[in-house]
């Protein structure tokens, strides 16, 4: 029989812009180490745009003088990149934090940075992307979520949510009509442990909400149930 030679996985590609690409240099290295494809550019106004390639599967701005200014270019960044934004900042206090996760940052980390951790990080935030293996599509009050597509419309329109956001959309919707606790997202969709205090599941909740908020039909359709979690509280 002939021997079929072992065809590589394709790996994944990260697109790192970064304002100290000499300090940058190790936390990219352990990247490539790890088999991600990575493009290391300069962080200039023009790279702020968010225009990053259909088949970057992750975009990171490393910022070491972070500033107001800077997080007005998020909302830009989100009109026209969906896929997975993560932040390295320095110094940085809670309220900001809180700022920039409701501007869209999917996750943040604040330097100095380990690589093991940043590694770890990554892989999170890309399991549920690629745990998806059958296409579905589920249609509620005429919202209709296409896990495949990774779309959701109302009456044909789409809605413009994050990958992030997407992820979760997808979970609570999947689980319709059950009271999930936050452990159930945060292992499902961010592929870690709850940890008791963090609260980014309810700032996500909260992006989607805003952005279900303006179709009548759509507004009531994530519930908190006090004490317990969040309903998706939809029939088909």
């Amino acid at each position: 029989m002939p021997h079929r030679p072992h065809q590589k996985k394709t790996s994944r590609s990260i697109i790192f812009l970064t304002d100290n690409e000499k300090g940058a240099r190790l936390l990219v290295d352990a990247l490539i180490q790890e088999d991600f494809t990575v493009r290391l550019h300069p962080k200039k106004e023009e790279h702020l745009d968010g225009r990053a390639p259909d088949n970057t599967d992750l975009l990171i701005i490393d910022s070491s003088k972070f500033s107001l200014e800077e997080l007005s270019t998020y909302p830009r960044i989100r009109s026209v990149y969906t896929g997975l934004l993560m932040l390295l900042i320095d110094n940085i206090d809670e309220m900001l934090q809180v700022l920039l996760y409701e501007q869209g940052v999917d996750d943040l980390l604040v330097k100095p940075i380990n690589h093991l951790l940043m590694l770890a990080r990554i892989r999170a935030l890309l399991h549920r992307g690629y745990q998806r293996i059958t296409p579905a599509n589920l249609l509620f009050n005429r919202l209709e979520i296409n896990s495949g597509l990774r779309r959701a419309s109302y009456l044909g329109e789409e809605l413009p949510f994050t990958s992030r956001e997407f992820d979760l959309l997808w979970y609570l919707a999947k689980n319709a009509c059950t009271t999930l606790d936050r452990d159930h997202p945060y292992k499902s969709v961010f592929g870690i442990e709850y940890n008791g205090y963090d609260r980014s599941i309810d700032m996500y909740i909260a992006r989607i909400r805003s952005k279900m908020a303006p179709y009548h039909n759509l507004a009531p359709m994530i519930k908190t149930v006090r004490g317990s979690g969040y309903l998706f509280a939809a029939e088909h």
